[in-house]
C-alpha cells in the first residue's frame, strides 16, 4: 500500500495539438470569370437601354399626353372665358330685373359654363399627373423640357377657370331667387287684386303661401357666393313686410276689426312705400354693385386666360 500512494501525484501526459494543415485559397474558374463578365455586361447594358431608349420613349409618350390635355383645357378656358362675360353682361342691371325667358336662357348658360369649367379643371388635372409621372422618371439629372414649360401655363389656367367657374356657379344660385321672386310678384299682385275685391279670406291664404315662398329666399339671397347685390336682398325683406302687413290686414278685416283694419293698413302703405324705394335703390346700384364685385373676377378670368396663351 506504502508504494502505491506515491504514484497518485504523477501528472498526466498532454494531449498532442491537432496538426494545422495549410490550405492554399482556393483559384476561381475561367467558367465564372466569364459569367461574371457576362453579368456585368449585361447589367451595363439594361441600364444604357434603358437611359437611352425607354427613358425618352416614356417622357416622350408622357409629353404628347400632357400636351393633348393641356390643348383641351386651353379650348375649354377660352370657352368659359367668353361664356362667363356673356352671362353677366346680362346679369349686370340684376337679374331681378330680367324677364322669365331671359333668366331661363341664362340658367341655362350658367349651368353649361359650370360643366365646362369642371371639365377644363379635370383636363388640367391629367395633364399635372402626366407631369409629376414624366417628373418621377429615375436616372434624370434635371425636369422634361415640356414640364418646365408647361408648369405656368397649367398654373394660370387654373386660376382663369377656377375664377369662371365661381362666377358661374354664382349665376347658378342667383337667377333661381330672380325667379321665384318674379313668381312671387305675380302672387303679390293677385294678393292686391284681393284687397281691392275685399276678398279677406282668399287674401289671407294667399298671403301666408306668398309669405312662406319669400321666406326661402331670404337665405340664398343673403349668400355672398351668390354675388347678389345686398339692396336686392333687402328689397326681397321690404316685399316680405307688405306681404305680412296684407295678411294682418286681411285677418284684422274678416274678423271685422275696423280700428285693426285700419292701422294694418297704414302699415300696409308704409311698407309698400319701402318696397318701392328698395327696389329703386338697387335698380340705381346695380352698375356699381358689377364693378365692384364681379368685374374684378371677370378681369381676373381673362388676364389669367390670356398669360397662359402667351
Amino acid at each position: 500500500m506504502g508504494c502505491d500512494l506515491r504514484y497518485l501525484f504523477v501528472a498526466l501526459p498532454r494531449p498532442a495539438p491537432g496538426r494545422r494543415v495549410f490550405r492554399p485559397a482556393r483559384r476561381t474558374s475561367w467558367g465564372t470569370r466569364i459569367f461574371v463578365f457576362f453579368v456585368l455586361v449585361l447589367a451595363v447594358g439594361s441600364i444604357g437601354a434603358f437611359l437611352e431608349v425607354f427613358l425618352p420613349q416614356q417622357i416622350a409618350s408622357l409629353a404628347k399626353l400632357e400636351g393633348s390635355e393641356l390643348q383641351l383645357a386651353r379650348q375649354q378656358s377660352g370657352d368659359v372665358n367668353t361664356s362667363v362675360t356673356t352671362l353677366w353682361t346680362d346679369l349686370s342691371r340684376g337679374s331681378i330685373g330680367l324677364s322669365d325667358d331671359q333668366l331661363a336662357t341664362d340658367l341655362a348658360l350658367a349651368q353649361r359654363t359650370e360643366k365646362s369649367a369642371s371639365d377644363g379643371l379635370s383636363h388640367i388635372q391629367a395633364a399635372q399627373a402626366y407631369m409629376a409621372q414624366a417628373d418621377g422618371m429615375p436616372f434624370q439629372l434635371h425636369s422634361p423640357g415640356f414640364v418646365t414649360n408647361d408648369r405656368p401655363v397649367l398654373a394660370h389656367l387654373q386660376n382663369s377657370l377656377n375664377a369662371a367657374n365661381r362666377l358661374a356657379g354664382a349665376a347658378a344660385v342667383q337667377i333661381p331667387i330672380a325667379q321665384s321672386m318674379n313668381q312671387q310678384l305675380r302672387s303679390l299682385s293677385d294678393l292686391n287684386n284681393s284687397l281691392k275685391a275685399r276678398d279677406w279670406v282668399g287674401g289671407a291664404r294667399t298671403a301666408a303661401t306668398l309669405s312662406a315662398a319669400v321666406k326661402l329666399q331670404q337665405a340664398p339671397a343673403a349668400n355672398p357666393e351668390t354675388f347678389l347685390d345686398p339692396l336686392w336682398a333687402h328689397w326681397i325683406d321690404a316685399t316680405l313686410a307688405v306681404v305680412t302687413a296684407a295678411q294682418q290686414l286681411c285677418l284684422a278685416s274678416a274678423q271685422n276689426q275696423a280700428p285693426l283694419a285700419q292701422q294694418d293698413a297704414a302699415i300696409l302703405q308704409t311698407a309698400r312705400n319701402q318696397m318701392a324705394a328698395a327696389y329703386g335703390a338697387a335698380q340705381t346700384g346695380a352698375a356699381a354693385w358689377q364693378v365692384k364685385t364681379v368685374q374684378p373676377i371677370l378681369d381676373k378670368v381673362a388676364h389669367e386666360a390670356a398669360a397662359a396663351s402667351s
